[in-house]
């Protein structure tokens, strides 16, 4: 049975596509023990586009309340039916430093189970999705961008800290970057999810692409766990249920390789070990 996936996205997200039931049964046909729902709430474009003097554009995903209160609405309703498998009530909120008053205010609504805390983009700049890296100092860019992810780990408005190399996600050359000029920013991050009793994530997203990478990498798993860091949890960050629990198995394994005997979820905000 597989344990958890615990960042997905449904027909709420922009990006992604299938409601709340058809992810629940697709989960229950999977075996998943545990499954929450985390549609996209980029909390710096929380309001329509006109609010900023925008015009709507693929490249960022405005109307953040629209996508919380959808989302949240559908899958609180859908925990009262007695679902085959434990559904978690929950949120992505997205460049929470930009906006705390608005996260925090999200992450108190009481139907929440559990927060992922992302960075998806840098102050004026897009998504790195749609980055040219290029027009870009790539070790200057990468710094800023753990910075943010610091700011994020930081703060009080989430669980799981999200895919922590997004940004290397899209870099031309991920194999041949050298973080170890990051290292120490990475240190600070960790040392924060274990002093605030956060959970760091395990994306699976890139498998589904070909690559061989997670986010965090096997190395950098590594270090959090010779840091002491042992608050993980499991996602794929599935935007269909094409991928949900895609590839799972050697996910958990690798935690299990290196040395993980438990994972985290969240209920209300608090820790629940579960047995890996």
């Amino acid at each position: 049975m597989l344990r958890m996936d615990l960042h997905t996205h449904t027909h709420h997200s922009p990006d992604a596509a299938d409601t709340v039931a058809e992810r629940i049964a697709r989960g229950a046909e999977l075996g998943l023990q545990i499954m929450a729902v985390t549609d996209h709430c980029e909390v710096n474009h929380f309001y329509p586009a006109a609010y900023y003097g925008e015009a709507p554009c693929e490249e960022i995903f405005h109307n953040g309340r629209q996508i919380f209160f959808g989302s949240v609405t559908e899958t609180a309703e859908a925990q009262k039916n007695n679902p085959p498998l434990l559904l978690l009530c929950g949120a992505e909120l997205g460049q929470i430093p930009q906006c705390p008053g608005i996260a925090k205010q999200l992450y108190n609504d009481p139907r929440l189970d559990v927060v992922i805390g992302s960075v998806h983009e840098l102050p004026g700049l897009p998504d790195f999705y749609f980055l040219d890296y290029e027009n870009y100092d790539t070790e200057k860019l990468l710094d800023q961008y753990f910075r943010e992810v610091l700011a994020v780990a930081c703060s009080d408005a989430y669980d799981i800290l999200g895919h922590l190399t997004y940004a290397l996600r899209y870099l031309p050359d991920r194999e041949g970057y050298d973080l170890t000029p990051h290292l120490p920013v990475i240190d600070a991050i960790f040392h924060k999810l274990m002093e605030k009793d956060k959970a760091l994530e395990l994306n699976g997203s890139g498998l589904k692409a070909g690559s061989p990478y997670t986010d965090p990498d096997l190395c950098l798993l590594r270090r959090y766990f010779s840091l002491g860091g042992r608050r993980l949890s499991l996602s794929t960050d599935a935007h269909s249920t094409a991928y949900l629990a895609y590839r799972m198995d050697e996910i958990e394994q690798m935690a299990r390789e290196i040395g993980f005997t438990e994972l985290t979820c969240f209920r209300k905000h608090q820790p629940v070990s579960i047995p890996l």
